[in-house]
């Protein structure tokens, strides 16, 4: 079939194209999901005669039955967390319901917060061009370090709505409340688009940030109601009420035309059996993104970094010219372009005058780009949810739309490969945060006190009082703040939301300079992963280009690294012992035991190995010698059975490799289940420091947060029961390497039978 222009669709030619008997085998799974007629009902009748009369304007006359839905618990006063896929129409929920509180109330104002910039100006946009119809000139702004110093006292006095980032919200306007009058004196709404981002660290430090604003909204003597849009998650509800903590009401089930889409995994075939390496997926990605392009379809390609997307329109726009066709209809999109060359794609791919274009998340969010009509994601990107997300940017008009996943070698996508219905069959994730770190609390603390005196006895939204007096206490005692007989007040030289990364923990990042030529910053690395990453002879990567680490400098937060041209990375080697500080929940596991608590890690980088980019063959060690670091984080820990005799028949030289490969199996399912980056925690087969634990016994399995203190990972992990346990199971037993590879075990000198047998003491 073609569609009207001629042209063949993106389904039809990707179904000849795996149907090949020999060009077809790397496409390893396939799914159809059928299209969706919508469910509509009449526009609400207390919606102002001005907007009805607009959306008339629009051909719009009823809305779908999930809008209706949000709006009506809106209108009983009710918070909202709307999650239903792309294109159901998410923001009408909230554009509606604020543009009838500007017309019938002049001083009315909302707060729109998006995750990126690219998206609070294109909300803008459609946002202004319904309240114009609607006889409200510019009612909205966009408030980021994009917009002009001189043009910030003019959104300030002049705007309706404000849409800005949670980073700006954090250090820009909660700081300067008391110039931000207007706004938090009328505000009604406050909306978080695309809530689903905020999890793990980032979401951590945005839940403080709403308690923040919750403070000053107070002081200001107004409540506003909170709209949340989000993806399709496993637990948008209790997501979305940790971050706001209020009650939400969850509109879940979409009631949205949809035009149907094929789904399809390409698999890089294996060209090295022994270590598991497959052909590169870059390559790959290339060849499908070429044959979309060439046969003239929209296709929007994403990238895990902004090195990829460069090195993918470099190769692309290569290929266009050498087979006659225009580059020009090729582009990238990434932070780090300049605002009006962002501006200047997203008019092209909405103008149809760009074909193709290579992204990375910059563009996974509801930015309106046009009608695109495939999608191919170079690399699982980690979550369903995000794959969900960035397949949702093509298909938004009649035409069924084409996904494709090109699996890289990494273990996570290997396990998606092995495992499409993750892919195919929806989300079966949930977003996680804490809002009680300690290190993140603290930060927001002191920036609380900053924007509003502590009232003695005061909660700081559920941290209870008493620990809020605590730890405001502890600043006191450095001098930071004042603690008088009935509040606490700031007694700091600046504020401090200027010296905290939301991204980041408390404790702050190391810098990498290049100190020839002009000495220009390379980029930042988390403080307590520098010493893994930065270590002097340490490989370090960027924009393409490689570099190696000459310095480190813990204490100036400083690393100083030259170019370099090498084809192989660096991997640290380090020693580790923990010890178990609590245990705050333990069960019997087969023959052994999980528990969950507190865990100190004493780490002492030794060396590093020099690692073939190509082929994975190791080229050689290097020393280190730095200070060992101490990290206290939240951890999960598997404990076999004491008894050696229930780890027969294993020979016992080989239980430490065996629980090893166990450990990177379980560190794989448990990414892919808790929807977090698989860098996010680590994993150890050591005994604890305390020996009288298991004096005689076999190493315990540590499962631990990277993150200082954690953020909820191993604690949720350990309440799913043995579901991990039984995805690590699946992932040993299906994957096709002879007894261990880089997928499965984490290295090719790892045998998965072995890994297969410990795991099964656990099921016994």
């Amino acid at each position: 079939m073609s569609d009207p222009g001629g042209r063949p669709r993106a389904v039809d030619l990707l179904d000849q194209w795996a149907a090949d008997p020999q060009r077809g085998a790397p496409f390893v799974a396939q799914r159809r999901q059928a299209a969706q007629a919508g469910r509509q009902g009449p526009t609400p009748p207390w919606l102002p005669a001005e907007l009805t009369r607009a959306l008339a304007a629009q051909g719009i006359d009823a809305l779908y039955q999930h809008q209706l839905d949000a709006l009506e618990a809106l209108r009983r006063g009710e918070h909202v967390v709307v999650a239903t896929p792309t294109a159901s129409g998410k923001s009408v929920v909230y554009t509606l319901p604020i543009l009838a509180a500007l017309i019938s109330d002049p001083e009315a104002r909302a707060l729109i917060i998006c995750p990126t910039k690219a998206l609070a100006h294109d909300q803008a946009a459609a946002f202004n061009a319904l309240a114009e119809r609607c006889g409200l000139i510019m009612a909205a702004e966009t408030y980021d370090g994009d917009t002009p110093r001189d043009r910030r006292r003019h959104v300030r006095d002049h705007a309706r709505v404000i849409l800005t980032n949670p980073d700006m919200l954090h250090s820009g306007i909660l700081p300067r409340h008391d110039r931000w009058r207007q706004l938090f004196a009328g505000l009604r709404y406050v909306v978080l688009d695309e809530s689903h981002v905020y999890r793990g660290v980032f979401g951590s430090h945005v839940a403080n940030v709403l308690r923040r604003l919750r403070r000053i909204t107070a002081f200001h003597g107004v409540d506003p109601r909170c709209v949340l849009c989000s993806a399709t998650l496993a637990n948008p509800q209790a997501h979305g009420e940790a971050l706001i903590e209020a009650p939400l009401t969850a509109v879940t089930a979409s009631t949205a035309p949809s035009p149907g889409r094929a789904l399809y995994v390409y698999r890089p075939p294996v060209v090295d059996a022994h270590t598991g390496l497959r052909g590169s997926y870059i390559q790959a990605t290339r060849r499908v993104v070429m044959r979309l392009h060439e046969a003239e379809i929209p296709t929007i390609v994403f990238a895990d970094s902004r090195a990829r997307v460069e090195q993918l329109v470099r190769q692309l726009k290569a290929d266009a010219l050498e087979m006659g066709l225009d580059p020009a209809q090729i582009t990238g999109y990434r932070g780090g372009y300049l605002p009006e060359l962002r501006r200047a794609v997203e008019r092209g791919l909405r103008a149809g005058q760009i074909r193709t274009v290579v992204s990375t998340s910059a563009l996974e969010l509801g930015v309106d780009i046009g009608q695109l009509e495939a999608c191919v994601l170079a690399g699982y990107p980690g979550t369903v949810a995000s794959a969900l997300q960035r397949a949702g940017r093509a298909g938004r008009g009649d035409t069924p739309a084409a996904v494709v996943l090109v699996a890289r070698s990494a273990p996570v996508d290997q396990y998606i490969a092995h495992h499409p219905e993750f892919f195919f069959e929806g989300s079966p994730e949930g977003a996680r945060l804490d809002a009680d770190n300690l290190l993140i609390l603290a930060d927001h603390l002191k920036c609380a006190t900053f924007e509003l005196p502590f009232e003695r006895g005061a909660a700081f939204g559920r941290c209870p009082p008493e620990n809020v007096e605590e730890i405001l206490g502890f600043f006191a005692d450095q001098r930071v703040i004042y603690a008088g007989a009935r509040r606490y007040q700031w007694t700091g030289e600046d504020y401090p939301a200027r010296g905290i990364n939301l991204r980041r923990m408390a404790d702050g990042a190391v810098t990498v300079i290049d100190p020839t030529g002009e000495g220009a910053t390379l980029g930042e690395v988390e403080f307590h992963q520098a010493p893994a990453t930065l270590h002097p002879g340490a490989i370090y990567t960027v924009n393409g280009r490689t570099y190696e680490i000459h310095r480190l400098d813990l204490h100036g937060r400083r690393a100083e690294a030259r170019p370099v041209s090498v084809d192989w990375y660096t991997e640290a080697t380090a020693d580790r012992r923990i010890a178990v500080l609590d245990a705050h929940a333990e069960r019997p596991l087969g023959a052994g035991a999980l528990a969950r608590g507190e865990i100190r890690m004493v780490e002492q980088i030794t060396g590093f190995r020099r690692i073939h980019v190509a082929t994975g063959e190791g080229l050689g060690y290097g020393e280190i010698h730095l200070d060992p670091r101490t990290l206290h984080t939240a951890a999960l820990w598997l404990r076999p059975p004491a008894t050696p005799s229930r780890l027969a028949p294993l020979a016992p030289a080989a239980v430490p490799e065996a629980l090893a490969g166990l450990a990177a199996a379980l560190r794989t399912a448990a990414a892919v289940i808790l929807m977090c980056d698989p860098g996010d925690l680590g994993v150890e087969a050591t005994s604890p420091a305390d020996l009288q634990a298991a004096p005689d016994g076999p190493p315990w399995i540590f499962l631990y947060e990277r993150q200082p203190g954690g953020v909820g990972l191993t604690d949720a992990l350990y309440d799913l029961g043995d579901e991990a346990l039984i995805a690590a199971e699946d992932l040993l037993a299906r994957c096709p390497c002879k007894d261990g590879c880089p997928a499965c075990t984490g290295g090719p000198d790892r045998s998965r039978q072995h890994a297969l047998q410990i795991l099964r003491l656990f099921a016994a």
